[in-house]
């Protein structure tokens, strides 16, 4: 039974709601980038500390007990308190300055119509004494650290919008498929390439998405896994692998004909970005500045000549 509440029973919590939110273990596996067996082990010892069973697990599914259930609710009513205590306490230290967290997926500087940097300079220069902590992460990271509070904004590319967060539509970035120097399609005349010659090659898969094979239903049998813009365009610049990236992340290998672009008048696709932010959290002064910078910076980059995708 659990009597007292420590830092690692928080942790398990935690764990126990992304894998409930997620609709089942495998599901959470990868935005906890853990194991199956080290999940099933951490809520099996939540259960045991509890003295009641959480979720049932099997051929049936994935689905919650009624206590199950309960727990999920308290959890999330727990963490809910646990912020307002925080903000309060902030507040009452009249002389301490605001501290922002905010997070982001890589290699989003050379896109044109991204608005996170023009809002920052709007907002520094409105709120120069607001101290801000700007962290790079994946996108299955970003949602899990904005869930749990460690982060209060972040920006990034999402395939599915998990409950407890807000997602507010930012921009669009178009993505192509790519193959390196070294790799046999790369010195092929035209770009008519089939669904199943491309299917047969290595692929880069994005390890921290779960549908990693969007909007093409292209079916690949061999891959590797990356989990950077970088990784994957290191992966498909050796000549052993294609694979998506962002086209204004791209340009520049394939200007130093490092990497050639395939069929893209009919694989390439674009990815909506989102900003998130937790649901029903009240935003601090500082974070409403910066949502509303966010905001007319979107209008502004937007209204820029080749700032289309």
């Amino acid at each position: 039974m659990l009597t007292n509440l420590s830092d690692v029973d928080l942790r398990k919590l935690r764990i126990f709601c992304t894998i409930a939110e997620a609709g089942g273990f495998t599901a959470a596996q990868v935005r906890l980038n853990t194991s199956l067996p080290r999940l099933s082990t951490l809520v099996r010892d939540l259960e045991i500390r509890l003295g009641y069973t959480l979720c049932s697990r099997g051929k049936n599914g994935f689905h919650l007990t009624e206590k199950g259930a309960q727990t999920y609710a308290a959890a999330r009513e727990l963490y809910a308190d646990i912020d307002r205590f925080h903000q309060r306490v902030v507040m009452l230290n009249e002389n301490a300055p605001e501290f922002l967290q905010i997070g982001s997926v890589d290699n989003l500087l050379s896109l044109a119509q991204a608005p996170l940097p023009l809002a920052l300079a709007s907002f520094r220069q409105d709120s120069p004494s607001t101290r801000i902590d700007l962290q790079i992460m994946r996108a299955d990271e970003l949602e899990q650290a904005v869930l749990e509070g460690r982060l209060h904004l972040a920006i990034g590319c999402f395939n599915h919008q998990l409950s407890g967060l807000h997602y507010q539509p930012l921009f669009e970035e178009e993505q192509n498929l790519y193959c390196g120097s070294g790799h046999p399609f790369f010195t092929r005349p035209g770009q008519h390439f089939t669904d199943e010659e491309i299917g047969e090659a290595d692929y880069v898969d994005r390890g921290y998405m779960l549908e990693t094979r969007r909007p093409h239903k292209l079916r690949f049998g061999n891959s590797v896994s990356a989990s950077s813009m970088e990784a994957i365009a290191t992966l498909i610049a050796s000549g052993t692998c294609i694979g998506y990236l962002p086209t204004h992340y791209a340009d520049i290998w394939v200007a130093r004909g490092k990497l050639r672009v395939i069929a893209p008048q009919r694989l390439r696709y674009s990815a909506v970005f989102h900003c998130i932010t937790r649901q029903g959290h009240v935003p601090t002064e500082s974070l409403a500045k910066l949502l509303q910078a966010l905001q007319a910076a979107q209008t502004t980059v937007a209204l820029k000549p080749g700032a289309g995708v």
